[in-house]
């Protein structure tokens, strides 16, 4: 097999060295890098020539905290989601259209509503979905994920009647009078009404997960972590990402992280679970815990209260004791725990309960990971750094959600500070950045230019002191985002013997000043050498 060298534009190795002239793969794997005949000589006779034109090359991106099924399921439910719905009468519309195509037996699906942008300022009813229908089982999921409002039928074919007890983590939310609101509150209560549907098929799953994993490739990702195997479609998840990867079907690196109530089962069938390498271009990686909630839904555990609710911290949703407890079971398996925090009291923690379980832990270098890093302090990047901990920081926040944040959930300073990039590389803590798409469109090229800008939807500029540079920002969606994964060694940068994942842009990301960094895209994705995608005819 002969190599390839790719020349003739910007080709940067890592995040912070100079570029180099031109770049060799053979097998999948980088063989030189460096001046155009230095190159040549090494990659041997009748090599294949890429000439990039003018483009860049850099580190495959890596989108290091996504949930690909949930998203590529989304496309068959109604579209919930603000601006497009300004009221929760525009929600009933939207469902009342879809009604006609809801096979008999099947329940109607809506996503992405935003109470804090509804005219009625409030989460939809079961009334108001019972006024849509009666005789058909309806929910609609909340934008962060983490409430449901399920009508009545949903409700009573769940078994969630109105002397059931809460769950241990979550709540079925009750008006004044003590009835139902239809209104599923966090993890446990969500499940309790998801996981009474009928399921997705197996080919629904795998094309849900195609088309995520197609989606990244076009947007230039070489890699994705999958934060939450089975929260949409439990089992079927691996088993779709298992027999994808056998298939050689996968276009793009996946490493997973399985829903936490369904870790145990797991690794009681299979012990080496979370430490069997790769098959083809998957693997599981240890699983995905929730500690709070959503700050935008009022749920993410605050160590002060909310500006807008003076009684209201959020909560944790496990005790600290119980929480080391249910994270001992993984590290004891050899896996990685992914910690969804994002209020500062959960933060903290959850740092606690990493620096007890270091303190125990058989593994030599388990990095066990914080998601979202919202609101930490400076005390919580130091405690993750000391016990070996890592993180993926939710950045697309500030785009999405920090004027709300400022003006209405925590207030000017506090929202100067989330997602807390630059504190985090100066505190010398080891960074991915994501989008959680669904919740935030799947662009890692967008997540870079909202870290360098600190820009907001209104277009201000939120917590200037937090911005980190291009260098730094592409650092954490490559090298920083492998590490996170203990994949350092084969991804993240382009230096000999690594793999050969390339994102070709059509412009130097990090040559350009900031604000032209938003009109950067992917124009071919290399995944081992192959390119999966190629808009730029390379």
């Amino acid at each position: 097999m002969s190599a390839t060298i790719f020349a003739n534009g910007t080709i940067r190795l890592d995040a912070w060295g100079d570029p180099v002239e031109a770049l060799a793969v053979k097998q999948g794997k980088v063989i030189g890098a460096g001046p155009l005949e230095e190159v040549e000589a090494t990659a041997g006779a009748a090599p294949r020539r890429v000439n990039l034109d003018g483009a860049t090359a850099v580190p495959g991106l890596i989108e290091s905290h996504v949930h690909p099924v949930f998203f590529g399921l989304t496309r068959n439910w109604t579209d919930c989601r603000s601006p497009l719905n300004g009221s929760i009468a525009d929600i009933q519309g939207a469902l009342r259209r879809d009604l006609a195509t809801v096979p008999t037996g099947k329940w109607l699906r809506g996503w992405g509503y935003d109470d804090t942008m509804l005219l009625e300022n409030r989460h939809p009813h079961r009334d108001d979905l019972d006024a849509v229908s009666r005789e058909v089982p309806l929910v609609v999921s909340h934008i962060s994920g983490h409430f449901v409002v399920a009508n009545s039928l949903a409700l009573e074919l769940a078994g969630i009647h109105e002397d059931r007890a809460d769950p241990a983590n979550g709540h079925f939310v009750r008006d004044e009078s003590g009835r139902l609101t239809g209104l599923l509150w966090e993890m446990g209560a969500v499940h309790a009404v998801l996981d009474a549907m009928p399921q997705a098929s197996a080919s629904d799953v795998e094309e849900a997960a195609l088309y995520a994993a197609d989606v990244g490739v076009q947007r230039g990702m070489t890699s994705i972590h999958d934060l939450g195997v089975g929260i949409m479609a439990g089992d079927l998840e691996i088993q779709a990402w298992r027999k994808l990867a056998a298939d050689s079907k996968i276009p793009l690196r996946v490493t997973g992280y399985v829903r936490a109530d369904l870790a145990q089962g797991y690794v009681e069938s299979a012990p080496d679970l979370f430490t069997r390498p790769a098959s083809g271009k998957y693997r599981v990686a240890g699983a995905k815990f929730w500690s709070d909630g959503s700050i935008q839904g009022l749920s993410g555990a605050l160590k002060e209260p909310y500006s807008c609710q003076d009684s209201e911290c959020g909560e944790l949703l496990y005790s600290p004791e119980e929480l080391v407890e249910l994270l001992g079971h993984v590290d004891a398996a050899g896996g990685q725990c992914a910690v969804h925090a994002n209020g500062d009291r959960a933060i903290s923690t959850v740092a606690g309960a990493f620096a007890a379980l270091r303190g125990s832990s058989n593994q030599s270098d388990p990095r066990h990971r914080v998601e979202h890093l919202q609101m930490a302090s400076d005390e919580d990047i130091s405690s993750l750094v000391e016990s070996g901990s890592v993180a993926s920081i939710f950045a697309n926040h500030v785009y999405y959600w920090g004027d709300r944040h400022r003006d209405r959930f925590i207030g000017a300073e506090r929202a100067a500070r989330i997602d807390p990039t630059r504190d985090a590389r100066n505190g010398g803590l080891h960074f991915g950045m994501h989008s959680d798409c669904p919740i935030t469109p799947m662009d890692a090229l967008a997540t870079f230019r909202t870290a360098v800008t600190r820009q907001t939807s209104g277009g201000s500029v939120l917590g200037e002191a937090q911005r980190i540079d291009q260098r730094a920002a592409l650092h954490a969606l490559t090298a920083d985002s492998a590490y996170l994964t203990h994949d350092e060694g084969h991804l993240g940068t382009l230096t000999t013997g690594m793999d050969a994942d390339l994102s070709i842009l059509d412009q130097d990301i990090v040559g350009l000043g900031i604000e032209q960094t938003q009109d950067v895209s992917a124009v071919a994705t290399v995944v081992g050498g192959d390119f999966v995608y190629n808009h730029g005819g390379f």
